[in-house]
């Protein structure tokens, strides 16, 4: 299944690994492992504190808020850095962007990076949705790029379940050449439902965009520590390279021991793509004709799956051996996933389905 895309970052170990190569294995180790972010350093606390205090959960990685749009955050600091890395820390900066103004949003966020952070994230799920947001994100990531260059690591935070938020250009921040990982903010509590049930909704429709996804539980709210150990195993269950805890200034210690435990051993979970019918509209339909495109349709892309999408399937399926039924299946994602989609340019407007 779409399994076979978080695959695609593995190097074999006989192999000389080209620059490409070398540039997705920094990015395998940066994600790696357990990360808790950390949205609000406390008058007193300095670097070493808060290392001291994320290694009680045996965590060594850390993500600080570093920027809230265009507006950066004084505690992120190359000071700051410097004092959490010499205490044994990676660290990673995180901002918020909200697309009002993506090139100043970008110039913060580089700033980040160039205070001393091993890596960056972009939390977009609370963007505000300009009239235009698949263009103020394309305008966002290029500007991002060409500061940072196109091998630094930089994942997407965003909302969990992707056919809940249709307008949102997941594929813009995850086209090839933008971010490298998608990571999921898979909050249970707020959703009202368990830990297997929020997981079974998450993880196969991200892993349609073709990047490793890394879920983000959460520490505030006064999870029971069962489900922090069920949300530890399922992210090893369902192959993420890594997780992350939102946050650090919610923690209790009974949480924090819980995280240091060793994680439950589960079987393997099937990471399903969703089946999509004609009718649907959305950013996976976006995917979907975009990727459809690459292997030789000439669809516009406007997000509805209307009748020439239709056809479009029912062809590409009987090209590749699957049975033309002009439904987008999970098998039908895994062909699909083979080819490099073409992103339509944005910035006049975004597609019919986002309007």
């Amino acid at each position: 299944m779409i399994a076979c895309l978080l695959s695609a970052l593995v190097v074999p170990a006989a192999a000389v690994p080209s620059p490409a190569m070398a540039a997705r294995r920094s990015i395998n180790a940066v994600f790696a492992g357990t990360a808790l972010w950390v949205r609000e350093i406390a008058p007193g606390q300095n670097g070493q504190d808060l290392v001291g205090e994320a290694a009680r959960g045996g965590v060594h990685t850390l993500y600080v808020k570093a920027g809230d749009g265009i507006v950066a955050e004084p505690q992120f600091s190359s000071a700051l850095v410097s004092e959490m890395r010499a205490a044994g820390a990676s660290v990673c900066a995180w901002t918020f962007m909200y697309g009002s103004n993506p090139t100043a949003e970008a110039a913060v966020a580089a700033a980040s990076v160039l205070a001393g952070a091993q890596c960056l994230i972009v939390d977009a799920e609370g963007a505000s949705a300009p009239v235009n947001l698949y263009g103020a994100a394309q305008l966002f990531v290029r500007a991002l790029r060409s500061q940072l260059g196109p091998s630094f690591p930089i994942a997407l935070a965003s909302q969990a379940e992707v056919g809940e938020h249709p307008t949102f250009p997941y594929s813009v921040f995850l086209a090839p050449g933008a971010f490298d990982v998608v990571m999921p903010l898979i909050y249970w509590l707020d959703f009202g439902q368990s830990v297997d049930s929020a997981y079974a909704a998450t993880m196969g429709a991200n892993a349609i965009y073709g990047r490793p996804v890394l879920p983000v539980g959460q520490l505030y709210g006064g999870p029971a520590l069962g489900e922090l150990a069920s949300f530890r195993a399922l992210a090893g269950a369902y192959g993420a390279p890594g997780l992350s805890f939102f946050d650090l200034d919610s923690a209790q210690p009974e949480e924090l021991i819980a995280l240091a435990a060793p994680p439950l051993k589960l079987a393997r979970e099937p990471l399903l793509a969703p089946t999509m019918h004609p009718g649907a509209d959305g950013d996976q339909i976006v995917w979907a004709q975009e990727l459809l495109n690459a292997a030789g349709a000439r669809l516009p892309v406007g997000g509805y799956y209307g009748a020439e999408t239709d056809r479009a399937v029912a062809s590409f399926q009987a090209r590749h051996d699957l049975r033309p039924t002009g439904i987008i299946t999970p098998s039908t994602w895994q062909a699909l996933s083979r080819f490099r989609p073409h992103e339509p340019s944005w910035i006049k407007g975004p597609p019919d389905s986002a309007r």
